[in-house]
């Protein structure tokens, strides 16, 4: 892709001429449509993984620690950048090319940016649209890697797509919800085509005369009269701006919310032989609500035959392979997210203990909380907390299926260096604890 302020993995573009479009040409929803066509149909919703030489790919690889979330917006580029995000927007690859921020806003450990941008994304999402693929922002990037999410209509070809990109891994293929299964439900119009000059300015004078603000600074009647127009026309134009832009900002406000409308739980199982135990998988969307250990297969199933579920049972055979990168939808508390996600750092052949995580989350006296947070890991293995054991020795315990013996084939599978089991010594340790205390595993 031209230049490295363009967000798409650069070889979307090589072979791929976008013809020029008539605005007209634009659906209800920004999807570029031919005119007269009826509404399409989708067949497949297709995410990808890919490693393309570009900006975000240089920064994301050189801090890992980094998450940035991209989305398109004409020649405008929003960049949602989470993690290890100090000095960002003055990181040479996000001001390459004499580009520029134009607007950006932090809060804790998340930074957005607003770009300028060449709108070559546009030709570039105009010649998917040619081959029957339509983009769902977000572009996620991190530790190198672009996460693309495409749905198909049912002439495009997804093999052709994916030899587009280098390297490219399939994430995950599905049908789309019934309820959700066209251009227009997929789409959002992230280009704002119907938003008028003077429903643009209604909404910027609204923004600057602190109408927005809570408490509100301004009334609409006092936003009217700077502006010259009469109140009601104000907030005609001021009704429509809000309609467009909420619309707009739909998918970003679903992916918030956790569950996008429509989306249904699947279940996929497969025998383990390594451990002698099935591997249940359960998917929402493209994102894994949950991984569980089972001596018996489920009742009902969608199958055995799922990209997630083949990745982690490799995993298992061959204690080789990251995880980190298979998006997860969790419903737990903040501190049990932030230890979750901890535990997703730890490397494979690598064990490290409960009181050791307490204190790199800056709580050192909370051992005993990150192990509760271990013992209800809603994804073994995905969320490796086979690799956390307690300081004084020894493999303790394991929640899932198996116990102790589970997690100790996990770790040799991995190459692991398994710890030493403690020599028993029953006074001193009800000394030291109490017998009920040492009678309890962290996990």
């Amino acid at each position: 892709m031209a230049g490295p302020r363009t967000l798409l993995p650069s070889v979307v573009s090589e072979g791929m001429q976008a013809p020029e479009r008539n605005p007209k040409d634009l659906g209800r929803h920004g999807v570029l449509e031919s005119p007269g066509t009826v509404e399409k149909q989708m067949t497949t919703q297709m995410s990808f993984a890919t490693r393309a030489q570009g900006p975000l790919q240089e920064v994301t690889e050189r801090r890992p620690g980094l998450a940035i979330d991209a989305y398109p917006l004409g020649r405008l580029l929003l960049l949602r950048c989470f993690g290890d995000v100090d000095g960002i927007d003055a990181a040479s690859e996000i001001n390459g090319s004499g580009g520029k921020v134009l607007h950006m806003t932090r809060t804790g450990d998340e930074v957005t940016l607003l770009l300028d941008g060449s709108g070559r994304e546009e030709e570039i999402i105009a010649a998917l649209a040619d081959q029957s693929a339509h983009l769902i922002p977000p572009i996620r990037w991190q530790r190198g890697e672009a996460r693309v999410t495409l749905v198909l209509e049912d002439r495009a070809d997804p093999e052709a797509l994916l030899e587009q990109f280098p390297g490219a891994r399939l994430v995950s293929k599905r049908r789309p919800s019934p309820t959700r299964g066209t251009v227009g439900s997929y789409s959002s119009p992230l280009f704002l085509p119907k938003l008028t000059e003077k429903q643009a300015r209604a909404l910027l004078a609204a923004y600057d005369a602190g109408y927005y603000e809570f408490p509100r600074k301004a009334t609409t009647e006092q936003v009217s009269v700077s502006l010259g127009i009469a109140r009601s026309t104000f907030e005609q134009h001021l009704n429509r701006a809000e309609h467009h832009v909420v619309r707009a900002m739909l998918p970003m406000v679903r992916m918030r919310s956790g569950r996008e409308g429509g989306e249904a739980l699947e279940v996929y199982s497969k025998f383990s032989r390594e451990l002698g135990l099935y591997v249940q998988l359960e998917v929402l969307g493209d994102r894994i609500a949950a991984v569980r250990l089972a001596r018996k297969a489920p009742a009902e199933t969608a199958g055995s035959d799922h990209p997630y579920l083949a990745r982690i049972l490799e995993h298992i055979h061959t204690g080789k392979g990251d995880l980190r990168d298979i998006p997860l939808a969790l419903e737990v508390a903040p501190f049990e997210r932030e230890v979750l996600e901890f535990l997703r750092t730890i490397p494979a052949g690598e064990t490290i203990t409960y009181g050791e995580i307490a204190r790199r989350l800056g709580r050192p006296g909370a051992s005993r909380a990150v192990g509760t947070a271990c013992a209800r890991n809603p994804a073994v293995i995905v969320i490796p907390c086979h690799r956390v054991v307690p300081k004084s020795g020894g493999l303790g315990n394991y929640s899932s299926e198996g116990g102790p013996e589970t997690k100790r084939r996990l770790l040799e599978r991995e190459g692991a260096s398994l710890p030493v089991e403690p020599r028993p010594h029953r006074g001193r340790i009800e000394q030291q604890v109490g017998p009920r205390k040492a009678a309890r595993s962290l996990h």
